[in-house]
């Protein structure tokens, strides 16, 4: 019969570079994006301008600005409870997970450094500069990954919540801020691959990234 641990640490190896792997395709599709497009803004994104921008007086234009600084807050909060209620079901043996689960948060909002590098100019309703990535998108973003993270104590149920409250959160903020002609569609969506990206690599590093199959026992 073959060893179990020896199979598992294979797996969980295979596993990790496969994570990694993904993770390092992500930023690069994010990176590859910008250098294709320079300055150029895609004719979806044009249209979404001319057709769905909704001004800052408008109903949709307010409740856009809303969105946008409530999932924020939203996003913190969960990330803030999930913390807490590991601490209090593990609490030393938290401290280790929780603090690579901070360095992820770090390395995840570092991804809105990439608007300096890009310097790619957003709508023009709005005038704003330096929008890819969109530096909302990549602060929620960066939330969500980690409150999903830190999350990894739940049962499947438990985690797949997290991550579905954290997604809808992100969507609606990145919807919000395109609609408010803060960013073009490609820059919110460049700001959610980053940080899955960034996430997936920082945490194959640290051994963070669940592993969904394990390989069960020969009998």
């Amino acid at each position: 019969m073959t060893p179990l641990i020896p199979r598992l640490r294979d797996h969980n190896h295979d596993h990790r570079l496969r994570t990694a792997a993904i993770g390092a395709a992500c930023v690069a599709a994010v990176l590859l994006t910008a250098i294709a497009l320079g300055d150029r803004a895609l004719p979806l994104d044009l249209w979404i301008v001319d057709n769905l921008y909704a001004a800052p007086d408008s109903t949709l234009g307010t409740v856009a600005a809303a969105v946008s600084g409530l999932g924020t807050l939203a996003g913190a909060g969960i990330l803030i409870a999930e913390t807490a209620v590991r601490l209090r079901r593990e609490r030393r043996r938290a401290l280790g997970p929780l603090l690579k689960a901070g360095a992820v948060l770090v390395l995840c909002v570092a991804a809105i450094g990439l608007q300096a590098l890009f310097q790619r100019s957003g709508p023009a309703v709005t005038d704003q500069d330096w929008t890819y990535p969109s530096g909302h998108v990549t602060l929620l973003a960066a939330i969500a990954f980690t409150a999903a993270v830190v999350s990894a104590h739940r049962s499947r149920a438990g985690r797949t919540a997290v991550l579905a409250t954290g997604g809808a959160l992100v969507a609606a903020v990145a919807a919000g801020r395109v609609v408010s002609g803060e960013h073009y569609l490609i820059d919110v969506v460049a700001a959610a691959v980053a940080v899955l990206g960034i996430g997936l690599l920082a945490g194959a590093a640290l051994g963070l990234v669940p592993n969904a199959a394990r390989p069960r026992p020969s009998r």
